[in-house]
């Protein structure tokens, strides 16, 4: 079996590689998830009157645009951090980091975890809603819930929560077994007849829709919350490598700087300058020498004494 070289896919270099491929990966996950909130929360807020605030489209679209902003921010950090050789920078990248999984963690096994128990408070708060019959925003706006039943009814086929008797003797029509026009089944009614007060007829309940809303209003509500959790799912992976690679990169970045900082002995070359001046001292010596014990004859030869 042949052995990897760890020193070729993993060096230094490529350690700086990994970590902006996977930046840009990270910043298409966060535009995507700013996408998906700001879609889930233009067209897919319809019947947010009757959710809870902790199980509603827009708490699901206020999580996904509040990543997708903190991931382009963070990545930015990173990438300043990293190029510049800020360790402060690459710190602070690594804490946001690490907070981000902290809260897609918890967000992913919370939602897991609960999934039943979330099912029965959505019950219970439709219940609650159809003996309520105007709410009152945090800004003061007032709205009519029996406006957004009947829109949530016609458009999911449906009526009441588990079936339409749940709106007899509501706080509507308290004394009567009435139900909203929206209850009733189109098919029931041909073009020369109306379906006005139709929910009123006291004998013939086979015109109204049978099934409850509670059923399809959750599945309704599970397909924005199954997408939230893949998205999650998603960024929670590339941040777990994301905290590892940085991890690696504020490691090598450390490496080089103690390096830069270590005093480089180098072997003291000879002083040429100072070989050639004494060198030259001597020759001086060597002629005065030469001038005081060489006699130059007449004939112009050299006679040493």
């Amino acid at each position: 079996m042949p052995c990897v070289d760890l020193k070729k896919i993993w060096n230094d270099d490529l350690k700086f590689t990994y970590f902006f491929v996977t930046n840009v990966c990270f910043l298409i996950s966060g535009f995507a998830s700013l996408v998906v909130g700001i879609w889930l929360y233009s067209s897919k807020n319809n019947f947010v009157e009757l959710t809870p605030s902790s199980y509603s489209a827009l708490s699901a679209a206020g999580l996904c645009v509040f990543t997708g902003v903190t991931i382009c921010i963070i990545v930015g950090v990173g990438y300043l951090g990293v190029s510049w050789g800020n360790k402060p920078l690459v710190y602070s990248y690594i804490a946001f980091i690490f907070l981000l999984i902290i809260v897609h963690g918890v967000a992913r096994i919370t939602g897991f975890l609960h999934k039943e128990e979330a099912r029965e408070n959505l019950r219970k708060n439709m219940f609650d809603n159809i003996n309520t019959s105007i709410v009152v925003t945090k800004i003061g706006r007032e709205l009519k819930l029996l406006v957004t039943w009947n829109h949530l009814q016609r458009e999911l086929e449906c009526c009441g929560v588990n079936n339409y008797t749940d709106w007899y003797y509501s706080v509507h029509w308290p004394s009567s077994k009435y139900t909203p026009d929206s209850c009733c089944n189109p098919i029931h009614f041909n073009g020369n007849s109306t379906m006005e007060n139709c929910g009123k007829l006291p004998d013939d309940r086979s015109v109204l829709f049978q099934e409850g809303c509670f059923p399809k209003f959750a599945d309704w509500l599970y397909h924005h919350i199954i997408l939230v959790n893949w998205v999650t799912s998603i960024l929670f992976v590339i941040e777990v490598i994301l905290f590892i690679l940085s991890l690696a990169v504020l490691r090598v970045l450390k490496s080089t700087k103690d390096t830069s900082r270590r005093p480089h002995r180098r072997e003291r070359e000879p002083d040429v300058s100072s070989e050639r001046i004494r060198l030259n001292s001597m020759d001086r010596i060597g002629d005065a020498r030469l001038d005081n014990d060489t006699v130059l004859e007449e004939d112009g030869s050299i006679n040493s004494r």
